[in-house]
């Protein structure tokens, strides 16, 4: 699957999840205006339902009040028939005795001084005056004798005389409608949703409207309840709530005007998912697309290596995080492959000599060793026996020189040595003694060639001093238990303290590729310890009397001679 087909089909997932989304989008959003329509229809009822109870609750106190005492109904019934002078002495008169001083206007003007939500204030006794009542309003608190007009009230309470238990008259209050306004302001929602609250006589005591309600639809609405054609209203659903008291809630919802808001909300609820979904289709491929010229890039240098341009690169533009990262790592394993490849080549190339130069070692010594062999039997036929044994040690050292095995034993490796030491020993008589001491139970170890000969050899170049007569070499090679101990000591110029710690620790550090000198106990040391691991170890110690190198390692049981 190539990148752009991918991309597309992440193009497409993206579009379905957006999709899907916004479909939950749509579903949430209607949910919820649907949900606030009723949350608003559930505060409305609780707010004029706790308002008309407390509006019914102060009228029915005030007729409580009044028809306490039954004189109180029969001084405000002498207010109605008589002039307000005569009342005035009449009210006088009847405190004289045990009753208390009962002035109904002042009644009425501390009434309505406590609830300044109360518009009018309406009393009527029938038995007094038929089309006459006692009206108060806030601008005129003590109230007065009118005749009746307006409306009927919206809040009344009959006055029960408690003597005879007849309905003497009533009493009827207006509030402040916008009071109850400022409750259902509190509504917000915008859902064409219009409340009315009516009272007992079907008569709209408040009608409150959410913003957005039009004046059309608000008048529609008033006329349908007013003319009783509420059920013929079309286009509107219509439910109604009892809040007691007699009093009743409608809740009128303009179907056409909340579907176009239902449908608006979806509309912009979708209108914001296809542009998000767009934003993000091409902010992917920007993004992406970038990405994609960049990957290429990488893959064109992958092809140019593949068809034979070793020398490709990837080039440094590019930038992203995790392809410079590939790039870089592409990069530094071509050019390792180069190297490679070029190591290989010189390998060749040195395998090639080393083929050559093979080939005339096994020319070489073989003509070098029937030459030696003669001279030894002609030195032998002019009774030169002692220079017949040095031409013998010379040429077994160049049979063994010639020798590519990698491995000997300890026996051989030390029976190359007598014979690398014996001509010293020709050289400088009398100014040279060796032993070399090998138990037969380590004799027949193998280790890698030339484990000794470097030591040995340290000792001719470094401590030896053939001006004196006393030089010599000891060689031993012991074994305990499992244990094998091989010495080399000498008794040639001594070390310093601080030389013996130089040499234990370079002997231990690994041959740098340019160290062309100093490099014999390195090599030694290097070859024993990757033959015999662990268990290995080497060290040089000096005192007055020479140096001695100590080499020892563990062999298996299973491989010693028995």
């Amino acid at each position: 699957m190539n990148f752009r087909r991918l991309m597309q089909i992440y193009t497409v997932v993206l579009i379905v999840m957006g999709m899907g989304v916004t479909g939950v989008g749509i579903i949430i959003s209607v949910s919820s205006a649907q949900a606030a329509v009723k949350q608003a229809e559930n505060m409305a009822t609780q707010r004029a339902s706790d308002l008309v109870t407390r509006y019914q609750q102060v009228t029915d106190d005030l007729a409580a009040n009044i028809t306490s005492d039954p004189r109180r109904l029969t001084n405000i019934s002498q207010y109605f028939v008589l002039s307000p002078a005569r009342y005035a002495n009449y009210a006088i008169d009847q405190s004289q005795g045990d009753a208390p001083y009962y002035y109904w206007p002042n009644e009425s003007y501390s009434f309505m001084m406590q609830h300044p939500e109360v518009q009018r204030l309406i009393v009527t006794i029938p038995r007094a005056t038929s089309n006459q009542a006692f009206i108060a309003t806030q601008q005129k608190k003590e109230g007065s004798v009118q005749k009746l007009r307006g409306n009927t009230p919206d809040f009344f309470s009959a006055l029960i005389n408690p003597m005879s238990a007849t309905v003497d008259g009533s009493i009827g209050v207006d509030y402040n409608k916008h009071l109850l306004d400022q409750q259902l302001s509190a509504i917000d929602v915008k859902a064409h949703l219009q409340v009315l609250v009516l009272n007992s006589d079907h008569t709209i005591v408040n009608h409150f409207s959410d913003a957005s309600v039009a004046t059309s639809e608000r008048r529609q609405v008033t006329k349908a309840v007013t003319g009783d054609t509420l059920a013929k209203l079309k286009g509107y659903t219509v439910h109604s709530k009892d809040i007691g008291n007699e009093f009743q809630l409608l809740f009128v919802v303009n179907k056409k005007g909340l579907q176009q808001l239902l449908i608006l909300r979806v509309s912009e609820i979708a209108a914001i998912g296809i542009t998000l979904l767009f934003l993000l289709s091409v902010v992917l491929w920007l993004m992406f697309g970038t990405y994609r010229r960049q990957l290429d890039t990488i893959l064109d240098t992958v092809k140019a290596v593949g068809n034979g341009d070793i020398k490709a690169r990837v080039p440094a533009t590019v930038r992203q995080a995790d392809l410079s990262e590939l790039g870089e790592g592409i990069n530094r394993m071509l050019s390792d492959l180069d190297d490679y490849i070029y190591t290989i080549y010189q390998l060749r190339i040195a395998q090639q000599e080393a083929n050559i130069k093979a080939l005339q070692a096994q020319i070489n010594p073989h003509f070098m060793s029937n030459t030696l062999e003669y001279i030894r039997m002609a030195a032998l036929d002019a009774d030169q026996p002692e220079l017949a044994k040095v031409v013998y040690s010379f040429a077994a050292l160049l049979r063994n020189n010639t020798d590519f095995s990698p491995l000997t034993t300890i026996q051989k490796e030390l029976d190359f040595i007598d014979k690398y030491v014996f001509l010293y020993q020709v050289r400088f008589p009398r100014r040279l003694a060796y032993q070399i001491t090998v138990e037969p139970s380590v004799a027949a170890l193998e280790i890698p060639k030339f484990s000794f000969q470097p030591i040995v050899e340290n000792y001719f170049v470094h401590g030896v001093d053939f001006a004196r007569g006393d030089n010599a070499l000891h060689i031993k090679a012991t074994r305990q238990e499992n244990r094998v101990t091989i010495t080399v000591a000498n008794n040639g110029k001594p070390l310093s303290a601080a030389r013996v710690s130089e040499l234990n620790a370079r002997m231990q550090q690994p041959l740098g590729e340019a160290q062309v000198h100093s490099i014999g106990l390195q090599n030694v040391y290097s070859r024993l310890r990757d033959y015999f691991g662990d268990s290995f170890a080497m060290w040089l110690a000096s005192d007055d009397d020479g140096v001695t190198t100590t080499i020892q390692f563990t062999v298996k049981p299973q491989t010693a001679p028995m």
